[in-house]
């Protein structure tokens, strides 16, 4: 009797061994195709001049979402310097540790400071549109949006850094270490409320032709 139940019980078990293991193999497949995205991935802006603060590229060939973000919005000092090693340090000097400015001569010798190419590069990523800090965010091995290796130390959030252009108003991911937070809660506070000079309130003689974008007051 304690044979014949045996027999009748190891087909069951065996069944169940399969359909787990069956289980698994369906997994795995799952998991390895889930997308991963690339925010916070270096990228560039083409053959352009350095800006003179934040730029927003698309298409950025790059990127998944095609969009790629320099967020930095501090400006060069406006006064004039003598090219080389000590101009370089005076253009800095308010922040020596970003190096994020050079003195460069023009055409006659004087001296300015301009944002440094190399530095444009180094804090560019690539981005996505947003709504939401949780969409700048990986969440697990089924939401892996920021890449492993990126440069941003203090993580993502969701914030709108443009106020003129195709991208003014839109939120995008951009990293906190770049985000001037006051700046970004103005445009915030402009955006929603439908008060952005040359986004959500048209140019002046503009008013019959300009397209406010859908991001305003929103």
């Amino acid at each position: 009797m304690q044979t014949n139940e045996s027999s009748r019980r190891l087909p069951l078990q065996w069944l169940r061994r399969a359909a787990m293991t069956l289980g698994v193999l369906c997994i795995a497949p799952a998991l390895s195709a889930c997308p991963k995205g690339d925010v916070g991935a270096p990228c560039n802006h083409g053959r352009i001049e350095p800006p003179e603060s934040k730029l927003v590229t698309f298409p950025a060939l790059s990127c998944d979402e095609l969009l790629c973000v320099y967020a930095d919005e501090e400006e060069a000092p406006a006064f004039g310097c003598e090219p080389g090693p000590a101009g370089d340090q005076s253009c800095n000097e308010v922040d020596p540790s970003k190096n994020r400015f050079e003195c460069v001569a023009d055409s006659e010798g004087v001296g300015s400071c301009k944002l440094r190419n190399q530095y444009v590069l180094e804090r560019s990523m690539c981005s996505k549109k947003c709504s939401s800090d949780a969409d700048c965010q990986s969440a697990g091995i089924t939401q892996q949006v920021v890449v492993d290796d990126t440069a941003c130390e203090s993580g993502f959030t969701c914030a709108r850094i443009q106020t003129l252009g195709e991208f003014c108003c839109e939120k995008l991911c951009v990293c906190k270490d770049d985000l001037n937070q006051t700046a970004a809660d103005d445009i915030e506070m402009a955006c929603a409320t439908n008060t952005q000079e040359g986004c959500c309130v048209p140019p002046s003689g503009q008013e019959d032709t300009f397209v406010i974008p859908d991001a305003c007051g929103s």
